[in-house]
């Protein structure tokens, strides 16, 4: 860990538990390197928030992107208002999801940044939403394809709302396990559609999220504040269920290791500076808490292919790269769906969806530049691997 990442953590650490920053364990701050990596975390409202009550100005773009967060969220307050109207007046049950619950567990509104509204609803009237979604103004930029549908509408409005948690393309089980969900939900008070999961369903729920991030192209720091903010405000957990549900979505083993890692970074020895957060954690945990500092928001493309190809590496070299070609050049039906979403049939929708995809990778400037780095990513990975298969680390 550098200075620059101790930084981002130790302000985000103060932010979320109301702690003044201390100048002396700060020392010199490098505010446009500490804007971009915050940035990068979408961390920079909390952290610059923090920097500003440590008594340090920032600068004004800092100022300006720390306003915008702020009117961010209650843009998205506002709008997602009148769509869980209409749901109520239709009967359109509806599970608000991630960060528009979680940000109400920060201090102050703006200090939790999202970047959507993400939403499960009563998928039967997909019909209805997208009429209304449409005439309320917003842009439907994919509608039936996947899990869910995603909605945009100028300055910063965005709608994920999803059919199912997860489909069959993620981990073993998940779909199932998720499949039949509005049984186990608890119908918020004061309305007639609205549910909410409990608050341990939540946690589970939150915990395979991020488990599919962190185990595909990673998750960054917000990830893990979340999870500290969550168990800070919900302190009397039932983990003896939570472990239970854990262990049949096989995410136990990170549940318990990412539980102790937040409580560890955001809490105690990390206030008193990078060396005594160093000492206080084991090397699993420091490995774990690096993971999330290089990872970012949202993942990167290194990363993911990274994790992809460690999946193989016990088979060996030659099939690790086989299984790598293969998966990429015929990824399954669900990524077919999306590319020929209007063909029928199952056949004619996977053949018609690959020559699409195909197309697109190869005439496409955005994407072609993308699969060339992809391509120089594979071939530096590859290069990195023993006569065995594994990644040396």
């Amino acid at each position: 860990m550098d200075k620059l990442q101790y930084d981002m953590l130790y302000l985000s650490a103060c932010g979320i538990n109301g702690i003044c920053p201390d100048r002396a364990v700060l020392g010199e701050v490098n505010e446009k390197e500490l804007y971009r990596i915050s940035y990068m975390h979408f961390l920079d409202a909390l952290v610059g928030t923090s920097l500003k009550k440590a008594g340090i100005p920032v600068p004004q773009y800092w100022n300006e992107h720390i306003s915008k967060a702020i009117r961010k969220v209650v843009l998205f307050d506002t709008e997602r208002a009148k769509l869980f109207s209409f749901m109520e007046q239709k009967g359109i049950w509806h599970l608000p999801l991630k960060g528009i619950i979680l940000k109400d567990y920060y201090p102050t509104v703006g200090m939790r940044q999202m970047s959507d509204n993400d939403i499960l609803f009563d998928y039967s009237f997909c019909d209805a939403v997208q009429g209304y979604m449409e005439s309320a103004g917003y842009e439907a930029v994919h509608v039936g394809v996947g899990n869910h549908d995603v909605y945009h509408k100028e300055p910063v409005y965005n709608f994920e709302l999803h059919s199912a948690l997860y489909s069959e393309t993620h981990q073993d089980g998940w779909a199932e396990y998720y499949g039949n969900i509005k049984g186990r939900l608890v119908l918020t008070e004061g309305t007639a559609c609205e549910y909410r999961f409990t608050d341990e369903d939540f946690y589970v729920y939150i915990t395979s999220h991020t488990y599919k991030h962190y185990a595909g192209s990673g998750t960054g720091l917000r990830s893990l504040l979340d999870f500290y903010a969550y168990l800070k405000a919900k302190p009397e957990l039932d983990f003896s269920y939570i472990e239970k549900e854990c262990k049949v979505l096989g995410i136990a083993e990170f549940e318990k290791r990412n539980r102790s890692l937040c409580r560890k970074a955001f809490s105690g020895e990390v206030l008193k500076g990078m060396e005594s957060l160093e000492h206080s954690l084991s090397e699993e945990e420091w490995e774990m808490l690096l993971y999330y500092l290089t990872s970012g928001a949202y993942g990167t493309v290194g990363r993911g292919i990274e994790n992809r190809v460690k999946q193989y590496r016990k088979e060996g070299l030659k099939m690790a790269k086989l299984r790598y070609a293969w998966d990429r050049l015929f990824p399954g039906y669900d990524t077919y769906k999306f590319y020929a979403p209007n063909v029928k049939g199952r056949v004619l929708q996977s053949v018609v969806g690959w020559f699409c995809r195909i197309f697109i990778v190869t005439f496409t400037g955005k994407r072609r530049r993308s699969v060339s780095r992809e391509v120089k990513t594979v071939k530096n990975l590859f290069g990195k691997t023993d006569k065995k298969g594994e990644v040396n680390e």
